[in-house]
């Protein structure tokens, strides 16, 4: 079983103010150096491209039009491209003019880092309508979907040769939902890693947000990706995972 390294881009810088109002989730050192402007707690993208290479590892990075400015980040998005990492489009999802919206934001990735290939929509929206929209604009790949709600840890085409990648597991539902400590949430996953395993998947989803990545419980994915990398996983992208079922 190969694992598939995700991480969703909602935030790439917030205000000391912010920070200060959460400062339970942060150690003492990062929010000194917040507060004196030498490190931003939010962006952490090429501290886990570091992390990732030093294993081996390479990812899928997805990155929104709509939810902050791109520009800022842009350089180092299309950088770790050419050095092996990928970048898709975070679907921000909207209830009318939805076709419209979501070709605003497919030229608007294009025009900035090339052919777009895969989506995962923002919040997990995903609609029988939405999957087909995808469809007819020629994308190969969608990773909306938890494994929970479609009963399977395995990639599967749904409408004609759209792939759909399930979620094996997500930082915002082991932290956000279920409440969990680190310690908890680490035997959580292994859990379901043990459970994907039994069942013969031959592909495990992990979704952890970029921005969560020095936060408590976010912080986990260093250990997680250490973990993986002693017991001789292979990581795989969601492009290269896709483009094996095909």
């Amino acid at each position: 079983m190969k694992i598939v390294l995700t991480h969703d881009a909602d935030s790439i810088r917030k205000s000391f103010k912010h920070i200060w109002q959460r400062r339970d989730r942060f150690s003492g050192g990062d929010i000194l150096l917040s507060a004196l402007r030498a490190r931003n707690l939010y962006n952490n993208i090429e501290d886990i491209v570091a992390l990732e290479d030093s294993h081996g590892f390479h990812s899928t990075f997805f990155i929104p039009a709509f939810l902050f400015d791109v520009d800022e980040i842009v350089d180092t998005l299309k950088s770790i491209k050419k050095s092996g990492w990928e970048v898709q489009l975070h679907y921000v999802h909207a209830p009318t003019q939805a076709y419209g919206l979501f070709q605003i934001q497919k030229e608007y990735f294009e025009h900035r880092f090339g052919s777009l290939e895969g989506v995962r929509s923002h919040n997990l929206v995903a609609k029988e309508q939405t999957l087909q929209m995808f469809r007819k604009k020629g994308i190969i790949y969608d990773s909306s979907y938890r494994r929970e709600t479609v009963s399977t840890f395995d990639l599967y085409k749904v409408k004609g040769e759209l792939v759909e990648i399930p979620i094996g597991a997500m930082d915002t539902d082991i932290f956000g939902r279920l409440m969990l400590n680190e310690e908890e949430a680490s035997r959580y996953i292994l859990w379901k890693i043990r459970k994907a395993k039994e069942e013969k998947a031959k592909h495990f989803v992990i979704l952890f947000h970029q921005e969560s990545y020095r936060m408590k419980g976010g912080r986990l994915y260093k250990e997680l990706v250490e973990y993986l990398a002693n017991k001789g996983y292979e990581a795989e992208r969601c492009i290269d995972a896709t483009k094996a079922l095909k």
